[in-house]
């Protein structure tokens, strides 16, 4: 009886699974099929160009209703428990020339060695951290301070490289 029963679970587990799968795909004016579609109408973002700098992942993306924006996602250095993700979104030109600007200057500390350095947007921070043996670093955080990612010099420079390919509002 224990030999018969196993097989026929498998046979009535396949049975259940494929007529599930056969009345969700084959009825495609369900409810759900109707909510998905209009979930992802909303929703909605083409991306352009995509990159990463190993510590930032960044993405410049155009919605459906032509707005534009570039995405860079900030995951904290250090975590225990869970990943603390925030993501830095630049949606006008103005604020992309700013960012810009700002990674230009934090180049520009670093050259200096300038440990002062601080620049605070509504949006983000910007700090730099000298974290002695390992190196001077450059910070940027969410506008708490609270979900941070440190970069090098080549980090930042490689951000800012991509950021300059890129012709705001234009696909």
């Amino acid at each position: 009886m224990r030999n018969l029963s196993l097989p026929a679970f498998v046979l009535l587990f396949a049975f259940c699974s494929n007529n599930l799968s056969a009345q969700t795909s084959s009825n495609p004016n369900s409810t759900s099929s109707t909510i998905n579609n209009t979930v992802r109408g909303i929703a909605s973002n083409t991306i352009i160009n995509t990159s990463s700098n190993g510590k930032l992942n960044y993405s410049y993306r155009v919605s459906n209703d032509n707005q534009y924006s570039v995405d860079i996602v900030i995951k904290n250095d250090q975590f225990i428990y869970k990943q603390e993700i925030d993501t830095l979104k630049i949606q006008s030109p103005e604020a992309f020339t700013v960012l810009k600007q700002d990674l230009q200057n934090a180049l520009s500390a670093f050259q200096n060695a300038n440990t002062n350095f601080k620049i605070e947007h509504s949006n983000y921070l910007l700090v730099a951290e000298d974290k002695g043996m390992t190196g001077f670093f450059m910070v940027l955080s969410n506008p708490t301070g609270a979900i941070n990612t440190a970069n090098n010099k080549f980090q930042i420079k490689v951000l800012l490289e991509w950021l300059n390919t890129i012709e705001f509002g234009k696909s």
